[in-house]
């Protein structure tokens, strides 16, 4: 038996060699691969797991008061109209692929009066706080940035970021119906509704504007939480990488979390599980698409000059001083010959 575990253990040692050298050469050869591979050192080395495991926790106990805000905020024009509760439950839809359907959205809507209250209270602990967790953790990932600031400021930083993300998530949905039924119309006026591909167009639109209110998700992330000192330009890049990449994680995630879902172990806890496997998924996929901004050359270049500056500041402090302290035993021994010289003449 113990022959046999150590022929596995060798073999598993060589599969693992071999994939570190294949690893190795190309990264060697391809650029994007590089990068892909500093990103992933600097996520694994920054514990990017652990922050997205604070996150989950974070982010589960905002959920359902960020949920009941939103239909708070709306108040009676959710109540009235139906597509203004449309609009929230496709913004719900947009964020958890699979599992909307399965949340008490009626409930919620329904119990806006008590909801706004319950909903503030919680803001007020986990909410803000997750905002908080979020900007801890993507200024970890980006090394050496500023430091943490005022308190109460960055509360009321936190609270702005929080109204714009939810802003930008709205936006895309009343621009993705507005977009879908303009398309829908233009081809309904040209007879071509029932033609081949129309619905594809539709899709791709949808799709589009997805990946642009994502972008703008990640770029208002990076700007007001990272605490990089790089321009919105050279952002952009990533954000474009994170929009991508979370439009393809919606696809993936959905399938893994019904998969997860239609486990028996779960039972009546299957919703629970499925957010809080999605809310993970989605944090670490977020660090990652930081790691991978923050890993690009032009960034690091930028984010490490102050540094070097001020070191370069603080070398010609100390050259001066010691310039300063030389001149100061030159003329303390000047003075000290000078003393002895008139000692000398007066005997």
């Amino acid at each position: 038996m113990t022959a046999v575990l150590d022929s596995v253990r060798r073999w598993a040692t060589a599969g693992e060699d071999a994939v570190k050298r294949v690893l190795r050469r190309a990264r060697a050869r391809w650029r994007t691969v590089d990068h892909l591979g500093r990103a992933y050192i600097r996520y694994r080395d920054q514990r990017g797991d652990r922050m997205a495991a604070a996150l989950t926790f974070y982010g589960f106990l905002s959920f359902f008061p960020l949920v009941a805000l939103a239909f708070a905020v709306t108040g009676y024009v959710v109540a009235i109209s139906p597509h203004a509760r449309e609009a929230v439950a496709k913004a719900l839809d947009q964020l958890l692929p699979g599992l909307s359907h399965r949340l008490p959205v009626e409930q919620i809507a329904a119990a806006k009066a008590g909801a706004s209250v319950f909903a503030l209270l919680g803001l007020a602990w986990s909410g803000l706080g997750w905002i908080g967790v979020w900007r801890e953790s993507l200024r970890t990932i980006w090394q050496g940035a500023e430091g943490e600031g005022n308190p109460v400021v960055n509360r009321l930083r936190d609270l702005g970021v929080l109204c714009l993300l939810g802003l930008v998530l709205l936006a895309s949905v009343v621009l993705s119906s507005t977009a879908s039924s303009t398309t829908h119309a233009v081809l309904g006026w040209f007879g071509l509704t029932d033609v081949t591909g129309a619905g594809i167009i539709l899709r791709l639109i949808a799709l589009a504007i997805a990946v642009v209110a994502d972008g703008v998700i990640f770029f208002i992330l990076f700007t007001t939480l990272a605490g990089t000192r790089a321009s919105w330009r050279h952002l952009l890049r990533g954000c474009l990488f994170g929009a991508i990449g979370f439009e393809a994680l919606k696809i993936v995630g959905a399938l893994f979390i019904a998969h997860t879902m239609r486990n028996p172990v779960y039972a009546s806890f299957a919703v629970i599980v499925g957010l809080l496997v999605w809310i993970n998924l989605a944090s670490r996929f977020i660090l990652f698409a930081a790691a991978w901004t923050a890993t690009r050359r032009v960034i690091l270049a930028v984010d490490a000059k102050p540094s070097e500056e001020e070191g370069k500041d603080e070398d010609e402090k100390d050259d001066k001083d010691e310039d300063d302290k030389g001149k100061a035993d030159k003329d303390d021994k000047d003075k000290a010959d000078k003393d002895e010289k008139g000692d000398a003449g007066d005997s």
